[in-house]
């Protein structure tokens, strides 16, 4: 990895002013740090540009081919942020909040591939009086979690022109000036696609890892992943899994609860879906119920809003014959089936 070049910037958008630091050499080991956090952080999303001309990419491209004019685009893209960050700030001004304040540190990266990546990131700043001069110092601490946005640009360049592929976008709440005003982008899977994808993807692997062991435990547990993708709510897919694992009792005992809970986790990475989004119930409208069938003619239908049928369907033996035995809360369902 090479550092081709970097800038710092504080954005303060109380003064409306962007003001530009000048960095030291030993400053390299965070920017290298944070980069690999921010390439692979898992609560990145995916997004792609809505348009090459934007004036952030654009800046980007000339820093990438035109050395003499890093700092000047560098500078452009800082008071890009404080505008879209004042604007911002406006329109919630009557609410209370406060945009957070930050600093915003950019990076021109070669790989060893000869790849090259574009690194934004806001980072917390605070600032403080020098006890010696009384003037304002502003300063961030090196640490990751102080980082509040972040988007690392992945690009190639042909004869002197700079494409773009995917953008690695990272947001720490739910403000929408960093992608769509200040970046410009799209996301690449919405909480449509991931409620869909997440589903399937979710009920195909417990088919391959559990149906074939325990049928019954299938039908528990994804009839429960159906009653979460069909609530409304935010999904944090690491913690879901882990609590619908961990809380499941099996119905077989040869069923592996830890084997099966490393196979979901893996899905994300796999099936490409993101591992923050927000269900979105009509993106598996038809996937709300499930049918068995009994014989030619008569199914059994189980709504994926049901909670206790596990112990109200059981399958047993009499006389040699296959039975569902039902417990019938219903009284005229009940009385349909009393044979005379």
């Amino acid at each position: 990895m090479k550092i081709l070049f970097k800038s710092f910037h504080i954005i303060d958008i109380d003064d409306a002013i962007c003001t530009e630091k000048e960095i030291p050499k030993d400053f390299d080991a965070f920017i290298e740090d944070y980069f690999n956090f921010a390439s692979n952080n898992e609560k990145n999303k995916d997004y792609h540009l809505t348009s090459e001309d934007s004036e952030v990419t654009h800046c980007i491209s000339q820093i990438a081919t035109m050395e003499d004019k890093r700092k000047d685009c560098a500078h452009q893209i800082a008071n890009k942020l404080l505008e879209c960050e004042k604007i911002a700030q406006a329109k919630i001004f009557q609410t209370g909040v406060n945009v957070k304040k930050g600093s915003l540190v950019q990076a021109l990266i070669e790989l060893d591939d000869g790849t090259m990546r574009y690194l934004l990131a806001k980072v917390e700043h605070t600032k403080w009086y020098d006890g010696d001069s009384l003037e304002i110092n502003y300063g961030f601490a090196g640490d990751k979690n102080n980082i509040w946005k972040s988007a690392v640009f992945n690009m190639y360049e042909i004869s002197g022109h700079v494409f773009f592929d995917t953008i690695k976008v990272f947001n720490d709440n739910k403000s929408k000036y960093w992608y769509l005003s200040f970046l410009q982008v799209e996301e690449v899977r919405n909480d449509f696609s991931n409620t869909l994808k997440a589903y399937q993807a979710i009920d195909s692997e417990l088919k391959s890892t559990v149906k074939n062991v325990s049928p019954r435990d299938y039908v528990v547990l994804s009839t429960e992943v159906q009653n979460t993708m069909n609530q409304p709510q935010p999904i944090e897919y690491e913690s879901y899994i882990d609590d619908l694992m961990d809380n499941y009792e099996p119905v077989s005992v040869d069923i592996q609860k830890d084997v099966i809970k490393e196979c979901l986790l893996n899905l994300p990475a796999r099936k490409k879906f993101d591992t923050e989004f927000t269900t979105v119930p009509q993106s598996i409208t038809n996937k709300r119920t499930k049918k068995f069938k009994i014989a030619n003619g008569v199914e059994l239908t189980i709504r994926s809003d049901a909670t206790e049928y596990g112990s109200r369907i059981i399958s047993t033996m009499a006389d040699g014959k296959r039975v569902l035995q039902i417990f019938c809360d219903d009284e005229e369902t009940y009385e349909a089936f009393i044979e005379e």
